[in-house]
């Protein structure tokens, strides 16, 4: 076997040598033997032709090697694979579902104006999917500059002890590449007994695309899934609530039994960092510089914990209530992200919106993931556990 290998090589070097004209030096105008004769030097390719009487090497052109397909971890096969899921089903979606309302400030830049009304109209023919009947959707797009009259609406009063610090650093020059989320819920809102969507975020108003750190991008369409979270939820809540034998628990320990908040935060990460980016080496390239930031992030210690697949459930057993761990809110975001990712991936897109859609059934989360998954929680932690270690690794 190794002795016919040998011959064929042989005879194809030989044949390929016969083929080509040696690549000795050419140089433009100098004679060649024969017309239609090919020579590559020095990054260009040279052909035999007639000028006049004579046989010439041409000009010559540059030659473009032919690229490799890329070769992609296992660990990036499954990042691909949600993405095209969440892709594929918003790209075939439509808005008939969704009437949008934008509410923008005077001072809010004309760049990323654009850029976050073609990220929420992209965003609701996924979202929209998702809806019962038409429903109204409200987008917010303010700045430091409407400080005043943010004050002034009762949807933004209770998040403005947040806010103006914010206001007060952008106005010093400090932290001007940060945007962050305005609203985000599902509410009876001007009215009661009207039900309608509200999500927003608040920038700089000196700031644009190019001055925007890159995780800026996903946070519209984070904070726009939280209305679709709460679309299963809120006007349910109190039923859901009373029901329960669970209702003796604290208010927020029940919330966390019912949403963790890798649900919660980190599958509105999944979904954000789909539609944010536009192409598959856009999302690979957010979700790398994301991962490298959390695991500089010194005030995050269960980052440094990720060593190995055992650590990765027990962490994410820890972040499932934010009153019991005070570094499971920040965790969540990235640990949550990468969980619901393996999750669309393995299961399909249809299993992850059961996970939305079932929010309200039995009496824990565990009850939500067995009837829409048809596994315990423990095993979704398990089988989700090697792609987040190979992030963090």
């Amino acid at each position: 076997m190794k002795k016919t290998t040998a011959v064929f090589l042989t005879i194809a070097l030989v044949f390929t040598m016969c083929n080509q004209v040696a690549s000795a030096a050419v140089k433009p105008g100098a004679s060649c033997a024969k017309a239609g004769a090919a020579s590559v030097d020095a990054g260009k390719k040279y052909i035999c032709v007639k000028s006049g009487k004579k046989l010439v090497w041409d000009k010559g052109t540059a030659v473009t090697k032919p690229s490799s397909s890329p070769k992609y971890s296992a660990y990036e096969i499954t990042k691909l694979k949600a993405y095209s899921n969440i892709r594929e089903v918003a790209d075939k979606g439509n808005l008939e579902n969704v009437t949008l309302v934008y509410h923008v400030s005077k001072y809010f830049p004309n760049d990323l104006l654009d850029l976050y009304k073609s990220q929420v109209e992209y965003s609701s023919k996924l979202y929209g999917s998702f809806f019962k009947k038409k429903e109204i959707m409200n987008i917010y797009l303010y700045t430091e500059k409407d400080q005043d009259s943010l004050k002034s609406q009762d949807l933004f009063i209770q998040g403005m002890p947040d806010f103006i610090p914010w206001f007060d650093a952008w106005r010093s020059g400090r932290d001007q590449q940060h945007n962050l989320g305005l609203v985000a819920s599902f509410m009876e809102y001007p009215s009661r007994g009207n039900w309608e969507g509200h999500a927003g975020l608040l920038v700089y108003s000196g700031a644009s695309t190019f001055s925007l750190q890159n995780y800026a991008i996903q946070v519209m369409p984070h904070e726009y899934w939280h209305v679709v979270q709460d679309y299963f939820v809120r006007p349910y809540w109190e039923k859901f609530w009373q029901d329960s034998p669970n209702k003796s628990l604290d208010g927020q320990d029940f919330y966390a039994l019912s949403f963790p908040t890798t649900f919660r935060e980190g599958s509105a990460n999944t979904i954000s960092f789909a539609v944010a980016n536009k192409t598959p080496k856009g999302y690979l390239n957010l979700y790398s510089e994301f991962i490298r930031e959390k695991k500089t992030q010194s005030d995050v210690k269960l980052f440094a914990t990720l060593t190995s697949t055992d650590a990765v459930e027990i962490a994410l057993k820890r972040i499932e209530n934010r009153r019991l761990f005070s570094e499971a809110h920040e965790s969540s975001y990235s640990l949550g992200a990468l969980l619901y990712e393996w999750v669309i991936a393995e299961y399909g897109f249809d299993a992850y919106r059961k996970l939305v859609a079932n929010q309200l059934i039995g009496n824990s989360f565990e009850d939500n993931v067995q009837a829409s998954l048809g596994i315990s929680v423990a095993q979704m932690y398990k089988g989700a556990a090697p792609h987040i270690l190979a992030a963090f690794k």
